[in-house]
């Protein structure tokens, strides 16, 4: 059904004169790869009327991450690890490196793309400069009566490998952002006893968490779409209770930022969780109230009643059912072997 309402939804925006929205897959993944060297995205109003949304569902059963000692953290690095698949790790690793946050339109401007010229001169000059350098040590090694001038071998090398070892680093850091993920620096500094006491390490995990907003956004103005994180977060109510309370705190700090594209939906058993959130000290302020501060954490709230006799006799009668076929079947095929 969802597909079909985000096919409804593209054609709408096609007759509406908006173009085709493109994925990062294929010939888009070099013109993705482009823009993120050399442009700026920019998030104008025509963007944010957009109503074709794309919707990225993870799972997260937080009973898989209980025996971490940090479960919030499993929380984050599977966030990372969903969306560094879904858009592949070579546009987020160059994102890393080259990619710049969007700004948004000033007036009624369409314009989505701006050239970074800073970007581009750099980049001019640096090749200038090796191109200069190169011709300098060309000249001194093959021109007749200059091979014996040692010092313009000297300068010529200097330039050269000054100007190609800036471009080298460029490459070096695209590179070790692509085989070291978002995921695996996370897990490093959450197993790391030196640095897992300090103030510094959330700060650290709230930076990667911006750069994951802002190469979500630029791939919002890129694939000409609003793009939705959807994280379903089930099985927490049979955790210890101080790790209930530290995957709330890590939903506040993905959440901090006001443009954040992400929707926490959250399955869980109010009458268990409110007792493991009343035993650990976020309650500081709100009279221990664990209610109070669900209903807080919680945007909209929801309840699915108890299953009453008569559903419970269905459902069992529907499981003995298939289980009866399941027999049958394996019963039959085994016949049909003999």
């Amino acid at each position: 059904f969802m597909r079909e309402e985000m096919s409804r939804r593209e054609a709408a925006e096609l007759r509406r004169g908006q173009r085709k929205p493109r994925s990062p897959h294929g010939w888009g993944l070099l013109v993705a790869l482009w823009l993120l060297a050399f442009y700026e995205p920019v998030v104008t109003e025509g963007h944010l009327r957009r109503k074709n949304l794309e919707f990225i569902f993870i799972r997260f059963s937080a009973w898989e991450f209980a025996g971490c000692d940090k479960l919030w953290a499993g929380l984050v690095t599977t966030l990372c690890h969903h969306i560094r698949q879904h858009f592949g790790a070579l546009p987020l690793s160059v994102f890393h490196v080259l990619g710049s946050r969007p700004r948004f339109a000033s007036g009624f401007s369409q314009r989505e793309w701006i050239l970074k010229k800073g970007t581009c001169l750099r980049l001019w000059g640096l090749l200038l400069v090796l191109a200069v350098g190169i011709a300098i040590l060309l000249v001194a090694l093959l021109v007749p009566g200059i091979k014996d001038h040692h010092a313009l071998k000297v300068v010529g090398s200097a330039v050269a490998s000054l100007s190609g070892s800036s471009l080298v680093l460029g490459a070096l850091s695209i590179l070790k952002n692509f085989l070291i993920s978002e995921k695996k620096k996370i897990e490093r500094l959450t197993n790391s006893d030196r640095f897992a006491g300090q103030l510094g390490f959330m700060s650290k995990i709230r930076d990667e968490v911006e750069v994951l907003v802002d190469f979500l956004a630029f791939m919002e103005v890129f694939e000409r779409r609003r793009l939705r994180v959807v994280l379903e977060i089930t099985s927490l109510d049979l955790c210890y209770p101080e790790k209930v309370a530290g995957v709330f705190n890590a939903m506040a700090t993905l959440l901090s930022d006001a443009n954040a594209p992400f929707i926490f939906v959250l399955a869980v058993d109010p009458s268990v969780i409110v007792p493991c959130l009343e035993q650990t000290g976020c309650m500081k302020g709100l009279a221990d109230n664990g209610y109070l501060y669900l209903n807080r954490a919680v945007t909209l709230p929801f309840s699915i009643p108890e299953m009453g006799a008569r559903s419970r006799l269905r459902s069992v009668e529907a499981a003995i059912q298939t289980r009866e076929d399941l027999l049958y079947r394996i019963i039959a095929g085994n016949v049909a072997k003999n």
